[in-house]
């Protein structure tokens, strides 16, 4: 028969929770306050794990270290510049087109609104005026690009950063040492990106391609869209469809706007459901609820970049918990 636990022990586990509670408060805090900061690095830091591999090749070819880091930075350089150069043009061309659509917008809202009159029904007990607005739909696609444009414009800095990581990498002998938690986290988290940048690649491509098809304007920008928004856990297809579907929707019909939502639909099924499993590994899921809870946080305490982050940072911290012995039920994974 089991005893009941003695009142100092219940007070005990309370008060270690209290103070658990309390830490994470703090910590929680300390990380909004400091996100503008905490971007850069951390944004420097998966960059480091990405290309880690690269420069690693580059020494063991014989290349010195020096200019293996030179090399290395001035990839990196490369594809930020790819990426800043794409987000620059898509966020412009969505700002420049808004206003072009803003007369067709009112049509369609003031039309829904006689619909809803006529069997008497209060629009504003329907929907929300502001809610629905196309045009601020559009404009929050359009927010989303520049709060990401403007983190990486700091492409300097983070590149920096990245050739400092790598320098201090090999300073030290191996900053990863091999089988230790520090190696096991870099390696889940450059698995995870790798793997998802692919597979967001190939979905941005059939994104623009049933763009082309379809005829809605600014094929690039909502595949460019699609690309990023592949990196938010759960929502992200829905972010990425709603701004071309109510484009389409604005500049064509109603019918081809059904037909951007079911191919998206269709398209993010085979991808999320077909073809990534078959490369994600064990240890690398994570469950959906788990997700979007690490997505709504991370958000929260660092802003639009958040999203792109919460995946990678939900993995590393898994994964530390595991090494710690410390894994919490739920998170998913596997302890390899």
């Amino acid at each position: 028969m089991t005893q009941p636990s003695s009142p100092s022990h219940s007070s005990d586990r309370h008060y270690r929770f209290l103070v658990a509670t309390a830490a994470f408060v703090i910590i929680a805090a300390g990380i909004k306050e400091s996100a503008e900061l905490l971007n850069s690095i951390l944004l420097a830091m998966l960059l480091t794990v990405t290309v880690v591999p690269a420069f690693d090749a580059l020494r063991r070819r014989g290349v010195p270290k020096g200019l293996a880091v030179v090399l290395t930075s001035l990839l990196l350089a490369g594809v930020l510049v790819v990426l800043l150069g794409a987000l620059g043009l898509s966020g412009t061309r969505l700002i420049q087109v808004l206003p072009h659509y803003e007369e067709r917008a009112l049509s369609l809202r003031h039309e829904f609104e006689r619909l809803l009159l006529a069997r008497g029904i209060q629009p504003e007990r329907v929907f929300s005026v502001e809610l629905v607005d196309p045009n601020r739909l559009l404009g929050l696609a359009a927010g989303f690009l520049s709060g990401l444009g403007q983190v990486l414009s700091q492409a300097l800095l983070l590149i920096l950063i990245v050739a400092f990581f790598l320098a201090e990498r090999r300073m030290r002998g191996q900053t990863f040492h091999p089988g230790g938690t520090a190696a096991l986290v870099a390696g889940d988290v450059r698995r995870y990106l790798v793997i998802t940048a692919l597979t967001g690649l190939g979905f941005s491509l059939l994104v623009y391609l049933l763009m082309l098809v379809v005829g809605t304007d600014l094929p690039l920008v909502w595949a460019v869209l699609a690309f990023i928004m592949n990196f938010v856990p759960n929502v992200g297809i829905i972010l990425s469809v709603i701004p071309p579907v109510i484009l389409t929707l604005l500049e064509l019909s109603w019918q081809r706007a059904l037909v951007v939502l079911a191919g998206f639909l269709v398209l993010n099924f085979v991808v999320d459901n077909l073809v990534k499993p078959r490369f994600m590994q064990s240890g690398l899921d994570v469950p959906p609820l788990v997700g979007l809870l690490s997505l709504v946080i991370w958000a929260y305490l660092l802003g639009p970049i958040g999203a792109i982050l919460a995946i990678p940072l939900t993995i590393a911290i898994r994964r530390m918990l595991q090494e710690e012995g410390l894994a919490v039920p739920g998170l998913g994974g596997a302890a390899s």
